[in-house]
């Protein structure tokens, strides 16, 4: 079947023109997989099956209704889309996912466990749109179990009726009663210490260089600026360490025990520990140079360290996209970006550079 009539793909069916299939983040992970690279096993929702639950359950027309009704004061006050959000999103989650649907999930689960051999495999359920709406969707790590996979979904798709979602529709004239996204559910990985990489300088746009800053736990707590993090300098063609910067990490996170993400104060002979050791550093620096070859151009870069698995099969790749900011500089004088990389990355995500 034509993958754009399907609902329910595994992620390595996709590649970077698929797009309008299940998203941009997608499309990403299964051109990776396809690659050969360590990208983690999952399963996605295309934009196909956003459409059939809004239509399937009613609530499509039910929003086109009272936006009819409400657009007028939409378009004078911005502060009603916090109220119209809040009943849009209630509505969302009050509905069943339509039974072709809900089948499905429950066999791409269930063949997920299978391959992976657990009794319930860990997921992350994360928005994929194809246009770049960074930061406005909801994300859920740890998802446990097939039904609750169900309502994390529904959940994300929610999302997209957001007030910052719904008035960044409006502005743009676009549709504000629609915004079909995909969905990715993706095999957790249970991370030693994560974090981001770039195959050039992001202070200055060396493309000579590999920067990768990294703390322990998952990497939330990273882009969140919860924690300072470690930050390595490689020289790209022969791997050298140039500058390695090991910071005091007080807090990481972690699995919870209730199919949650937990803070956990770190031990005192961790605390000031490099988060990656010389041949884990190494190798994700080689993936770095990989990514940018497959793709042609400085890449930008999450990764994590699975405690499970031995070395080098614990390096995991969790996304990667162009770099955006140095990329489409004209070349010349190098010229410092203030912050850390970390920084760099909230600003980007304010700006819609990430997705």
């Amino acid at each position: 079947m034509d993958k754009s009539k399907r609902y329910v793909l595994w992620v390595e069916e996709l590649c970077k023109d698929d797009i309008y299939v299940a998203g941009k983040k997608c499309c990403n992970l299964g051109e990776m997989r396809q690659a050969g690279l360590p990208v983690p096993p999952g399963f996605v929702l295309s934009l196909e099956a956003y459409k059939k639950f809004m239509t399937d359950s009613g609530v499509e027309s039910a929003i086109l209704e009272y936006l009819n009704k409400n657009m007028a004061k939409l378009k004078q006050d911005v502060g009603m889309f916090d109220e119209a959000s809040a009943y849009i999103m209630n509505l969302l989650e009050s509905k069943e996912m339509p039974a072709e649907l809900k089948e499905l999930i429950y066999e791409y689960y269930e063949n997920l466990c299978e391959q992976c051999a657990l009794p319930e495999v860990p997921l992350a359920v994360r928005s994929s749109g194809p246009v770049s709406m960074p930061g406005q969707f909801d994300t859920f790590l740890n998802v446990r179990g097939k039904d609750e996979v169900i309502k994390k979904i529904i959940k994300v798709w929610a999302s997209s009726f957001n007030a910052r979602a719904m008035a960044y529709r409006l502005q743009r004239g676009l549709q504000v009663e629609s915004s079909p996204i995909g969905v990715a559910a993706i095999k957790m990985v249970n991370a030693k210490s994560s974090g981001v990489m770039f195959t050039l300088d992001p202070l200055n746009g060396d493309r000579s260089r590999i920067f990768i800053e990294g703390s322990w736990g998952l990497g939330e707590s990273l882009v969140s600026g919860q924690v300072t993090p470690d930050k390595y300098i490689l020289d790209k063609v022969t791997l050298e360490v140039s500058k390695k910067t090991v910071c005091s990490k007080e807090m990481e996170l972690v699995y919870g025990p209730e199919g949650d993400v937990v803070p956990r104060k770190i031990s005192e002979d961790r605390r000031n520990a490099p988060c990656l050791s010389d041949e884990e550093l190494l190798q994700l620096a080689r993936y770095g140079k990989t990514i940018e070859k497959h793709y042609g151009v400085p890449q930008d870069i999450e990764w994590a360290v699975d405690v499970d698995l031995p070395f080098p099969n614990n390096i995991i790749l969790l996304q990667a996209r162009p770099e955006t900011i140095w990329s489409k500089k004209q070349s010349g004088p190098a010229i410092e970006s203030k912050g850390s990389a970390t920084e760099i990355i909230a600003r980007q995500l304010m700006q819609g550079i990430r997705f």
